[in-house]
């Protein structure tokens, strides 16, 4: 393919030389920019690639687009179920340290009761001892009564015999009835 060139600029005749206020010039006046090889600003080259690029570009930016789009929505999703996990932890330690307090409060109750059924049982030994003693204190008396209304029945018939038999334990089981009237 041949390559465009570009001509310099034929100078003209001029019907009267131009006036100048500065010194007069020899050369061409400078170019705005560098030389170019290849076409033109604004001319095509004849060829397709530009084109078939620029679809290229437009299908891996919608490409681009696309996945940023499905990235954000998974973004959010995975978001969404954070806070939602986030939630339900700080119910569940919510829960929990309620159930501790409630769990602590339990165990104060129950070291009272234990408490409680210890003075208790100490209680009711103490009481069943008092009501042991109480039930021999009543025998001796019992038997000091018995011994007594034998002895005096046998006394009132005239008996010697019976009045001696039941007085012989008379006295001991009498002084220790006697201790507890």
């Amino acid at each position: 393919m041949p390559l465009p060139t570009v001509n310099p600029p034929v100078e003209q005749p001029m019907a009267a030389p131009p006036s100048m206020s500065g010194p007069p010039m020899s050369a061409p006046p400078p170019m705005s920019g560098p030389p170019m090889s290849g076409p033109p600003f604004g001319t095509t080259a004849g060829s397709v690639r530009p084109a078939r690029a620029t679809v290229i570009l437009a299908v891996v930016a919608g490409l681009l687009f696309l996945v940023g789009g499905v990235m954000t929505g998974l973004f959010l999703n995975t978001t969404s179920e954070l806070n939602r996990a986030e939630e339900r932890i700080s119910e569940q330690h919510s829960t929990i340290e309620a159930t501790s307090a409630e769990l602590e409060q339990v165990k104060v109750d129950l070291q009272r009761a234990q408490e409680t059924l210890a003075r208790t049982q100490q209680d009711l030994t103490g009481t069943q001892n008092d009501r042991d003693e109480q039930a021999r204190q009543k025998e001796v008396i019992a038997s000091c009564l018995d011994k007594l209304n034998t002895a005096l029945t046998a006394a009132a018939f005239g008996d010697a015999e019976a009045f001696e038999e039941a007085n012989e334990g008379l006295e001991e089981v009498c002084a220790e009835a006697d201790d507890y009237l």
